[in-house]
Formats: structure tokens, C-alpha cells, sequence
């Protein structure tokens, strides 16, 4: 057996343990909730407008927007027309989703890569206070793609290392470029 092939058997296994073990309506209810709160990242975008509204938060509030976006950009519309894997939806016989079954590619997860983008500038910009609840925000909504059954195992682990990897690439590069300042009037 084949390294990727051992990974793939470990995805599948795990898909298939999670959804005879880890689903009941209580539960089911509360990873379709965590799920849709990665949705369009509401649940980081509408943050990011609220600190874009006070002067004192408003670059973090910038840098948050922009680790979003540059992590949706690269992750959805490039590494995974790159890769190109097939939904474990498609590929795994019997394999249920709780969720509206979503078209694109399955790797690397898009929910989970802007999810850690979003926590990695929220820590950055603002600590461990408001950086630990992001990164467990982040790691919810990450494991529930799995437990909705709309990703791989793999799919959620990469994305969550892609999203950190950019967010960091992002950051370094808006923290390099000076800030304008404001032109002085004599």
C-alpha cells in the first residue's frame, strides 16, 4: 500500500467512524450551526467591520480582512483547482451529508484555511485574550466539515496549515509596508 493510499484509507475510515458514532440530532444540530458560521466567514468578516469602525482597532481590522481575503483567493481559486480531489460525498459509498453538498474542490478545505487565516491575525493583532477563543472557533468549525461529511480528514488539517501559513505570509508582508501618515499642514 501506497502512502497516499494508506492516507486515503485513514480519510475514509474516519469519515465512516464519525458518521455512525458522532451523529444524533443534538449533535448534528450543533456542528450544522458551527459549519455555517465559517459560511462566507460571516463570523469573521462581521468582527472585521466592527474594528474597522473604531479608529484604534482599525488596522487589525484591515489585516483581518486581508488574511481572509488572500487565504480565499489562494486556497479556493488556486490550490484546489490545482489538486483537484473529488468530495468524499462522491467518492465514499453510503457517505451522508448534513449540509447542502458544495461543488467546488474538496482539498484543502476553504472553511478551514480562512478560519485559521481570520484566528492567526485576531492572535496577532490582539493576544492571547481574543487569539485562544478565535483559535478555538477556528478548530470547531474546522472539525465539523468533517462531521458534516463534506470533507476528508486531510482536507481540514491542510487547510487549517495553509490558512495559518498565509495569514503569517499576509501579515509579514502588510507589517513590512510603512503606514502612510497623514500630511502635516504648516
Amino acid at each position: 500500500m501506497s502512502f497516499f493510499e494508506a492516507i486515503r484509507s485513514i480519510d475514509e475510515s474516519t469519515l465512516r467512524y464519525v458518521q455512525e458514532h458522532f451523529r444524533g440530532e443534538d449533535l448534528s444540530a450543533v456542528m450544522v450551526t458551527l459549519t455555517r458560521l465559517g459560511d462566507v466567514g460571516l463570523c469573521w468578516l462581521i468582527p472585521a467591520g466592527f474594528m474597522l469602525r473604531d479608529k484604534k482597532t482599525r488596522r487589525r481590522g484591515v489585516e483581518l480582512l486581508a488574511c481572509f481575503g488572500v487565504c480565499c483567493i489562494v486556497n479556493n481559486l488556486v490550490i484546489k483547482n490545482i489538486i483537484d480531489r473529488t468530495r468524499p460525498f462522491d467518492a465514499i459509498i453510503g457517505l451522508e451529508t448534513l449540509v447542502k453538498p458544495p461543488r467546488d474542490w474538496s482539498f484543502p478545505s476553504g472553511h478551514s484555511a480562512a478560519a485559521f487565516a481570520s484566528a492567526y491575525a485576531i492572535a496577532k493583532g490582539f493576544g492571547k485574550k481574543l487569539g485562544i477563543p478565535a483559535y478555538a472557533l477556528a478548530a470547531a468549525i474546522a472539525a465539523t466539515r468533517v462531521g458534516v461529511g463534506v470533507h476528508y480528514p486531510t482536507d481540514v488539517i491542510v487547510g487549517a496549515g495553509v490558512g495559518t501559513a498565509l495569514g503569517a505570509a499576509t501579515l509579514k508582508v502588510m507589517r513590512r509596508t510603512p503606514q502612510r501618515k497623514p500630511e502635516q499642514r504648516p
